[in-house]
């Protein structure tokens, strides 16, 4: 058995900011969405988040279509994750190099968050404060951790969730693509059940709309689309103070036809 992710995004620059430095990527073939939420000045977070998700695109495809194993290799995930982890880190050069290029981009970077669906698990790289959650059987969990001061904080036990809300430390990160020569970006791997709902959404959607509300709006909208655009909407509606990007999918069995498919490509 092996499971098919149908995925629709929205992006929404929001009531506050200027423009959008949020990108996304959904591509339908690799079987690969991608959020990121670009931070610099001018116009560089956009530059940054951009190169993000299409440098990961790019190299993830170029290595699956070679079977490349990585020289760094996690025995712990499968080879589709740490190839995903790989392109991570190649796109976190890309933008190091370019921010360290020139004062225009100079202290640039982003978050990134990306998931795979592997046969009937998911694969996921990431780094900084986006977001990749689970909807299964009416719970939502955090597949992601927060590269934060302020989650810092909450993981130690100094702050608790409620406080960390409301915190002026809450856009501190601790890891971003582009910040360092080589940081860490976090794999994990799941197995997905049919009919489990995925949402990777940047901070301008989970500051703005509490996680009950993330619930309901999944549970009460099944089509991706319209979800995605209640999201952006309701968090447009609690003053919008960030960038919105949200991209959602729900995890189906593949057909015998989209089997028999697969084993001509």
């Amino acid at each position: 058995m092996t499971f098919k992710l149908e995925f629709s995004a929205a992006s929404d620059k929001g009531k506050v900011r200027n423009n959008n430095e949020d990108s996304f990527l959904l591509d339908q073939g690799l079987e690969l969405a991608i959020v990121a939420d670009g931070m610099g000045g001018h116009k560089s977070g956009e530059v940054a988040s951009q190169l993000a998700v299409k440098v990961t695109r790019d190299k993830y495809d170029s290595m699956k279509s070679t079977g490349m194993k990585p020289s760094q290799y996690n025995e712990k995930f499968c080879l589709e994750a740490n190839q995903l982890g790989f392109a991570v880190q190649l796109a976190n050069s890309v933008i190091y190099e370019a921010g360290n290029s020139g004062p225009e981009n100079k202290g640039m970077g982003t978050t990134l968050s990306a998931a795979l669906l592997n046969k009937t698990r998911l694969c996921i790289a990431h780094i900084g404060d986006s977001r990749i959650y689970m909807l299964r059987g009416g719970v939502l969990q955090q597949l992601t951790e927060d590269h934060s001061l302020v989650m810092d904080h909450v993981r130690k036990g100094l702050l608790t969730r409620e406080q960390a809300e409301t915190s002026p430390l809450q856009n501190i990160l601790t890891r971003a693509l582009g910040a360092q020569k080589a940081p860490a970006v976090d794999l994990v791997e799941v197995a997905l059940e049919e009919g489990d709902r995925l949402l990777l959404c940047t901070d301008g959607l989970f500051k703005a709309v509490k996680e009950a509300e993330l619930v309901e709006t999944l549970k009460a909208q099944s089509d991706n689309q319209k979800a995605c655009d209640a999201l952006v909407t309701a968090a447009n509606a609690n003053g919008g103070p960030d960038n919105i990007t949200v991209a959602i999918g729900c995890v189906r069995k593949k057909t015998m036809k989209e089997n028999i498919k697969d084993l001509f490509k």
